[in-house]
């Protein structure tokens, strides 16, 4: 019959990947920016190294941060899920004197991007308030538009107002002119019939 390992019993490949899960040193897991460089990139090939978690091949990296900066190493070359950073430092910790020229430089990088930040926020709040001053500002005309069109209108219907009453006026006077110039005629014609009527008599 064939017997089967105890669940309790570990292959040498799985001591040797605990001992070295267990004696990781945890700043290992925080894999620094990097910077491509074509003369040391891709996976490694020259060994059989591979990662912790994954046990995929490992992958040369460049670091690009702080005092590591330049720096080429060894590390985890997945980009899903959890990275287990870096594996082994290929090149030695840079000269204390360069270390400190790093941390300097980075630093001023910050605090200039830093200056950026608060500038871009600065500029921004300018922005809002201008246009809320703009706003403010096309609301204002807005209104004064109204109140000149409601003017011009007001006017306009005065003179208006003004042109039918004078119209109407006139008409009246016409009319009264009429009608007088009719009861002349109308007189007239009596008086006439009256002197006619008179000189019958006198015959």
């Amino acid at each position: 019959m064939p017997s089967w390992p105890n669940s309790n019993e570990t292959s040498d490949d799985d001591d040797e990947y605990m001992s070295e899960f267990t004696s990781m040193n945890m700043e290992y897991f925080q894999t620094p920016d990097t910077v491509i460089d074509p003369n040391f990139s891709g996976l490694v090939t020259e060994s059989n190294r591979r990662c912790i978690l994954h046990r995929e091949r490992a992958g040369k990296f460049v670091a690009f941060e702080g005092t590591d900066t330049g720096r080429r190493f060894i590390g985890c070359a997945t980009e899903d899920g959890v990275n287990c950073g870096v594996l082994e430092w290929v090149d030695a910790p840079w000269p204390v004197i360069l270390q400190r020229c790093l941390t300097k430089l980075w630093d001023m990088y910050h605090e200039k991007n830093l200056g950026r930040v608060q500038d871009k926020e600065a500029h921004e709040i300018e922005v809002e308030k201008l246009k809320k001053e703009l706003d403010s500002l096309g609301n204002q005309y807005s209104q004064l538009v109204d109140d000149v069109s409601k003017l011009l209108d007001y006017q306009d219907g005065q003179k208006s107002h003004d042109m039918d009453y004078t119209i109407q006026t006139i008409n009246e006077l016409k009319e009264k002119k009429h009608q007088l110039e009719e009861r002349a005629k109308i007189e007239i014609q009596m008086e006439k019939l009256k002197l006619k009527k008179e000189q019958r008599c006198i015959l």
